[in-house]
């Protein structure tokens, strides 16, 4: 008879799992909480490099530093650890290890940036066969995009770049670029030159999911001309009326969204292919806003949209009147009002 005091025996499946299917469920966490799983056993001491992806968040560094300091005061100050050392011992241990090219690479740096350190660490994820990055940067000065990136960013897919102080500078050839870009979303950037926008777009020739978010923009003229564009939205901040012209021709679009402030003239060339619009004009109480924005909906309704959703807003903006010879001119467009 067995002992009835006896425990039963543990068996650690997933530990015995391949080594493919532990990468897998490490890449749905953070890096933070994957470089955990280092202290499981041996088996896990270096599974964590083999991860295709990291991820790092100085928001979740600084939520560790606050947590240490409560528990010991001096006991993290005498370590000295920075975000940049941790990120740094990271990416010497997976280089160590041999890792596995990576596939992802996300950055959100939002204090006590270091360029230098940002652009290392950049170009060595781009060293590989990157397919993602999301860049997050906050400087207190201007953090200029590496113009070198655009020559070896040859396998990039999805590009995130967003912050307050991210400089870009694309070059001036077509050539040179991100060949196999598809989906490109921009927030807060600045531009070096008058054209600078127009040329960064240039270098994506299969794009087809642009996400455009403007804070700040100082030229006259804003130019989309993507033919492969599929997809596009736009969020224009009120600091749009620095700039007096929106230009958008993009015969393979089929969706776009625009929220935020209608700018003085909006020229919307062949969009043959728009299937649906969604509109979301904020409230202006400047001269003849009711007619820009008239001017935007007829000219989106010429356009072969099938489907036009607007916000309530726009009521307040444009007289019934104006609005009932609009829907006579252009009735085969079918619109809906958000409640």
């Amino acid at each position: 008879m067995a002992n009835s005091n006896s425990k039963p025996t543990g068996v650690d499946r997933i530990s015995n799992l391949p080594d493919s299917l532990l990468c897998h469920i490490l890449s749905f966490l953070t890096t933070k909480e994957a470089v955990v799983t280092s202290i499981l056993s041996n088996r896990w001491k270096t599974l964590w490099t083999l991860v295709p992806k990291l991820d790092f968040d100085s928001y979740q560094f600084k939520e560790i530093s606050s947590s240490d300091e409560e528990q010991s005061p001096n006991q993290f100050n005498r370590y000295g650890f920075t975000f940049a050392h941790i990120v740094s011992r990271v990416w010497a241990l997976r280089n160590r290890n041999n890792a596995y090219p990576l596939k992802q690479f996300r950055l959100y740096w939002h204090s006590d940036s270091d360029p230098i350190q940002v652009e290392t660490w950049v170009h060595a994820a781009l060293s590989h066969e990157l397919e993602e990055l999301e860049l997050h940067i906050c400087f207190p000065e201007l953090f200029n995009f590496p113009s070198a990136l655009f020559n070896y960013a040859k396998t990039l897919v999805v590009l995130n770049l967003m912050g307050n102080n991210v400089y870009v500078n694309p070059p001036s050839s077509a050539l040179l670029g991100f060949p196999s870009l598809k989906t490109l979303h921009l927030e807060n950037v600045w531009y070096a030159k008058p054209d600078s926008f127009s040329r960064f777009l240039s270098c994506c020739p299969v794009l087809q999911d642009l996400t455009l978010h403007l804070q700040t923009y100082t030229y006259d003229v804003l130019k989309i001309i993507v033919p492969t564009l599929k997809r596009l939205c736009l969020d224009f901040n009120n600091s749009a009326y620095q700039y007096n012209k929106l230009e958008i021709n993009a015969p393979a679009l089929e969706y776009l969204g625009f929220s935020g402030y209608v700018i003085e003239h909006v020229l919307l060339g062949n969009l043959s292919n728009l299937v649906e619009a969604n509109i979301e004009v904020d409230y202006d109480e400047i001269k003849d806003y009711g007619n820009m924005i008239m001017d935007f909906i007829k000219q989106l309704c010429l356009s072969s949209s099938n489907s036009l959703t607007l916000n309530p807003f726009i009521w307040t903006q444009i007289s019934h009147n104006a609005f009932v010879k609009l829907l006579n001119l252009i009735f085969p467009c079918f619109i809906i009002w958000l409640s």
